[in-house]
């Protein structure tokens, strides 16, 4: 049963200035020699070292929480879990509002009900979109595609019966999917999709623009119809936004309409891209990682270059140093304490580290690190009153706020 807790933990704040940033939900299942494990779900306390900020348990039970919605009427949130689960909270109870656990495979880490939204004129046709991938035969190496979905919501719960599939695209590994989408209004979305999978971009997705694998599609959707908006065909070239991204787990926009990408790395250097969401950006993945070309992939001393004309950096670069392993996004903070608002809030799975990136007067970004959960972070979502919560791989979800 999914319980709120109202206990208190004490965290540490550092206020470090980064300059080059650091990728775990990402790692490969094919790799070999990187020293990669995945960690078995366990659920350690909210204990970073610091008296500036507050850590306390939000909602527990889940088993990878992976996104926060407010729901369009009524006052509640609506929580997406990766075992393909969607729980209401109005601040008081929990209830089930949605079971897709017979459309999902959970045969990688990585796979699962992986984002969610509600429709643009939700109150007047009340459906939510939703991304998944696809059952399997988890005893061979069967690989499933990435679906998006829609579903109608009736009484307050997604009617199962009325799903219907909009786009299919076929994967060819078990990881990197990506599988975010978020609502930019007027019946239009984004949705993000990982590079298919495998070490070293091993096909090509990053720079073959026929391909929606290492993408952000840009899609309208209305009515049970669901098209392109950039030419007519509905090819995957058509809905491609942007391109050259390896896994990006999440992303949002800003209210200036930046869009602030998290996308995660390979065996040294994790991201932040940044750019107007609908400027067309090619990303270099898999030509160029972070601000370097992408050659030796264990080579972590690559200098750092200058991009092609037609390809774009991140605005913030860190390394796997100190425990990092692969950034997990992100929301835009325009909202929650004063301190944090301005900046993109983000984390490292393997670290437990949350960071805030911030543009300065001078327009430079600059990545200050907030603190150290001691957790597993798979992302961080809005609660109901505005609390900043942070999604953990063992199923609970912290809130951070800053102590007074």
């Amino acid at each position: 049963m999914i319980r709120r807790n109202h206990g208190v933990c004490l965290l540490l704040i550092l206020l470090v200035a980064i300059a080059p940033l650091s990728g775990c939900i990402g790692q490969e299942e094919e790799d070999t020699g990187n020293g990669f494990e995945w960690e078995n779900r366990s659920q350690p306390d909210c204990n970073p070292l610091d008296i500036n900020i507050t850590c306390k348990e939000y909602l527990s039970g889940f088993t990878t929480p992976t996104n926060s919605l407010h729901h369009p009427v009524d006052d509640e949130v609506w929580f997406s879990d990766l075992n393909g689960r969607i729980t209401a909270y109005d601040g008081q109870t929990t209830r089930l509002v949605g079971n897709i656990s017979n459309l999902i495979s959970n045969c990688h880490t990585e796979a699962g009900l992986l984002g969610f939204t509600f429709v643009s004129n939700y109150e007047q046709n009340p459906q939510i979109l939703f991304t998944y991938i696809g059952t399997a035969n988890c005893e061979t190496k069967e690989v499933t595609n990435l679906f998006l979905a829609v579903g109608d919501v009736v009484n307050g719960t997604l009617d199962e019966g009325s799903i219907q599939t909009l786009r299919e695209i076929e994967q060819t590994y078990r990881n990197h999917n990506g599988g975010h989408i978020h609502a930019l209004g007027n019946n239009t979305y984004l949705w993000s999709v990982g590079d298919g999978g495998g070490s070293n971009d091993p096909l090509g997705h990053g720079q073959n623009d026929t391909s929606a694998l290492g993408t952000i599609q840009h899609f309208h959707y209305l009515n049970g119809t669901v098209s392109p908006l950039h030419n007519a065909t509905a090819t995957d070239q058509d809905y491609t936004l942007h391109r050259g991204l390896r896994n990006p787990w999440k992303f949002d926009v800003d209210q200036q309409q930046r869009l602030w990408i998290a996308d995660v790395g390979q065996n040294c250097f994790e991201e932040i891209n940044m750019i107007p969401v609908l400027q067309a950006s090619n990303f270099g993945w898999s030509e160029r990682e972070a601000n370097r070309e992408f050659n030796d992939p264990n080579d972590c001393t690559q200098p750092p270059s200058e991009p092609p004309e037609d390809m774009t950096d991140p605005v913030v670069v860190y390394t796997h140093e100190e425990g990092r392993c692969s950034i997990t996004g992100g929301l835009y903070m325009d909202w929650g304490p004063e301190p944090w608002q301005g900046g993109f809030m983000y984390g490292d799975f393997c670290s437990g580290d949350v960071f805030i990136t911030q543009e300065g007067s001078d327009g430079a970004f600059q990545a200050v690190h907030l603190v150290d959960t001691d957790n597993l972070l798979v992302g961080f979502g809005r609660g109901l009153n505005d609390e900043l919560l942070i999604f953990t791989w063992g199923g609970t979800i912290y809130e951070l706020d800053i102590y007074s």
